[in-house]
Parts: C-alpha cells; sequence; structure tokens
C-alpha cells in the first residue's frame, strides 16, 4: 500500500494520527505499507512516522495554512462582540480553505511528478481528503479515498472515478446520500490499552488539585477548530467561578491570539498551553480534566472527544456534523455553533453539576470501549481493497 497524505509527517491532527494507527495496524496483519507527504528542502519532517510505515518525504516550501496567524493576529486588535464575529469568521474561513485548495492541488502535481515511473511499485494506493488526486491516481493503480469532511454532489463524477470512497461520521452520512453504495464506512478506531479511565497525573504536576474544576482541550489550534472561542469563552467563566482551570494541549496558528487573550489567566496559572504530546501520553491530559470541550465550527467525528469518552470525560461541543452523532449517546453537551456566550453559558451550567458530568462520563465510556478499535479498522480497510479494488493475497 501507498499512502498519499500531505501532512501525515507534519501534524499531531486527528486525521494524521487515524492513518498512523490504521496503518500501524495493517502492516501489523503483514503488508507493506510507504507514505508519501511533505517535508523541508532537506527532506526533513518533524513528526517521524512509526517504524512500520516507510517514509517517501515530497521536498520543498510547504504551507497549508499559509497567512492564517495573520488573520489571528489582526483579529486581536479589533473590537469585535458575538454579532460581529460571524462576518470575520466568513472571510477568514473562506481565505483558509481557499489556502487549502492550492496547498491540494501544488502536492497533486508534485505526487503525479513523483510517482510517473512508480506507481508498478504498489498494488493499491490509500489517498487522504483529496479527490481530484485520488481520480488521478485510480488511472494507473486501485484506489482508495478518504474523506474527512462531506463533499457537494457535483463532485460526484470525480468521486465515482475511484475504486472506492471511505468515510465516517458526518461526512459519511452526507456523501451516501447522494453516491449511494458507491462509499463505504471505514469507522475510526481508539486504543484501548491507552484511553480508560485511571488516575490523574498532571492536576498535581501543574499545582491544581481535585476541587480545581478542570476545563481541556486537545487538537489543533486553527480557525476551524474554534479554540478561540474557547479562550474568550473561558475568560467570562473564570470571571465569576474562581476555581475554574483552563488547559489546552495543542499548537496552531491560532495560538498567539489565544495567548493574548489569556495572558493574565496563563500568568495566574488558571490556564496552561501544553504544546506538543506524543499521543501515547495524551490519556494522563484526559484524565485531568472535568470537561473536554470541542468548539469546532465544523466537525466530522472527532478523534479527541472519542479519545476523552474513553477515558471517561464528558463534553461539550458546538452543535455540528459528527458533535452531533455522539451527543446522541448521551456522553455530552451541545452549544450553539461559533458563540462564545452560548458556549460560556453552557460551561457554567455544566461545571457547576458534578453528579452529572460524572453520569455522562461513564456513559461515554462504557459506549466506546469494545465498539471502536484499530484492528477492526484495519480489517475492514483490507475488505474493501479485497471487494472493491480486485487486490487480495
Amino acid at each position: 500500500m501507498l499512502i498519499l497524505q500531505s501532512e501525515l509527517g507534519v501534524l499531531r491532527g486527528g486525521g494524521e494520527n487515524f492513518t498512523r494507527n490504521l496503518f500501524t495496524a495493517v502492516a501489523g496483519r503483514g503488508h507493506r505499507v510507504a507514505a508519501a507527504f511533505v517535508a523541508d528542502r532537506d527532506g526533513r519532517y518533524p513528526i517521524p512516522l512509526p517504524s512500520c510505515i516507510e517514509p517517501i518525504p515530497i521536498r520543498g516550501w510547504w504551507s497549508r495554512k499559509l497567512g492564517q496567524a495573520t488573520f489571528s493576529s489582526m483579529r486581536r486588535h479589533l473590537p469585535f462582540q458575538d454579532r460581529h464575529r460571524p462576518s470575520w469568521d466568513r472571510v477568514q474561513e473562506a481565505i483558509c480553505w481557499r489556502t487549502i485548495r492550492w496547498h491540494s492541488r501544488r502536492f497533486q502535481r508534485r505526487i503525479e511528478c513523483e510517482f510517473t515511473h512508480r506507481w508498478g511499485d504498489f498494488d493499491a494506493v490509500y489517498v487522504h481528503g483529496n479527490p481530484i488526486l485520488a481520480s488521478r491516481v485510480a488511472r494507473h493503480r486501485p484506489a482508495v479515498l478518504r474523506l474527512t469532511g462531506p463533499v457537494t454532489a457535483d463532485l460526484a463524477p470525480v468521486l465515482r472515478a475511484v475504486h472506492a470512497v471511505c468515510a465516517n461520521g458526518d461526512a459519511f452520512a452526507r456523501i451516501h446520500a447522494f453516491l449511494g453504495d458507491h462509499a463505504v464506512n471505514l469507522p475510526i478506531g481508539i486504543d484501548e490499552r491507552l484511553f480508560r479511565p485511571g488516575p490523574d497525573s498532571v492536576r498535581p504536576a501543574l499545582g491544581w488539585t481535585d476541587q480545581h474544576r478542570v476545563v481541556g482541550y486537545v487538537g489543533r489550534l486553527t480557525h476551524l477548530k474554534g479554540a478561540d472561542l474557547l479562550a474568550d469563552a473561558f475568560r467570562r467563566l473564570s470571571q465569576t467561578v474562581v476555581d475554574a482551570r483552563l488547559v489546552i494541549v495543542g499548537s496552531g496558528e491560532e495560538e498567539r491570539y489565544i495567548r493574548s487573550v489569556l495572558a493574565d489567566e496563563v500568568a495566574r496559572r488558571v490556564v496552561h498551553i501544553e504544546p506538543d504530546v506524543d499521543h501515547e501520553q495524551l490519556p494522563e491530559w484526559y484524565r485531568a480534566m472535568d470537561i473536554l470541550v470541542m468548539p469546532s465550527r465544523y466537525e466530522n467525528f472527532s478523534n479527541a472527544v472519542l479519545e476523552g469518552m474513553a477515558s471517561g470525560i464528558p463534553f461539550v461541543a458546538s452543535d455540528v456534523g459528527g458533535n452531533r452523532m455522539l451527543a446522541e449517546v448521551g456522553a455530552g453537551w451541545l452549544f450553539a455553533p461559533g458563540s462564545v456566550s452560548s458556549l460560556a453559558a453552557c460551561l457554567r451550567e455544566v461545571i457547576d453539576n458534578r453528579s452529572e458530568r460524572q453520569a455522562r462520563g461513564a456513559i461515554g465510556s462504557r459506549y466506546v470501549q469494545g465498539r471502536y478499535s484499530w484492528p477492526v479498522s484495519a480489517e475492514r480497510l483490507e475488505s474493501i481493497i479485497a471487494s472493491r479494488l480486485g487486490v487480495r493475497e
């Protein structure tokens, strides 16, 4: 198998963790796996792949979020209130998506050039999130496309040119509506050995006790993920809930904005930001939380929420996409998307209800354990390859 995913060796995001974990399990079933992704001009990349995946770095100068840090800095100086935020958000989102599209097209052209004479080295190709690239690859080798978010029906001819189109969560529901059985569900997995309820060692290290009420966030600090909304909402919350604490695990272009909004709280050690945590260490950080917040402006099916649920932590999430699906389990609460006021009010209500938090945390843990695993996901992908692509041992 060849994996084509532009930022596989660059980010610690959910999509990257999905691919690393899935193909570690695939390699464990006896298959050879290689992965092509962006790297700097010397072929270096910040996050090493598992040893079972052969890296093929695509050298160059790359930036998927060019200019987003500047937009975040500009927002810091504008006197926006909730009612003005949607207009600014629409401008920033439009530029963000166009930058991502430009990055994807550039990666596509490089891949087509690099592998012109190498397609025969692989039995099948897995493409992450790039329908055009997948349709081009399908001309040469059997191809699997995984979509991380919904696409519109006008892309159906491109998708049908790919041997198998996979998704999960909200993306699968929407794509299946117009693509029918050509869309296949490829579920996410969880490492049940890591993510489970257990003792907490992070709070003592931060100087926090069991009496403090800890709000947490795990993920990239990007505009799409809504980390800026959480920063503004927590600042309001901390003014009335003196024992509230916030721990943020992640980094990204919104980090400077978040640190500026929460500068006083960081100085008073009410807020702690941990930019880079290995996946294997995440359970310790989840267990330090009383509530996990996922404030995304769009979310397909959150890895972080699922990992938090497995660890016994209930969630507060924006009422979008896959967050709604997970809320139906009864393991969390929803707030109005993009609204700082709604998020702050929801947190204020939830943080005072210890018994309800514990009850919903237990519901989430029971739901996840035994239902999601990487070996099951790997077996599912193997089945898709055999049935849809005609590739067999």
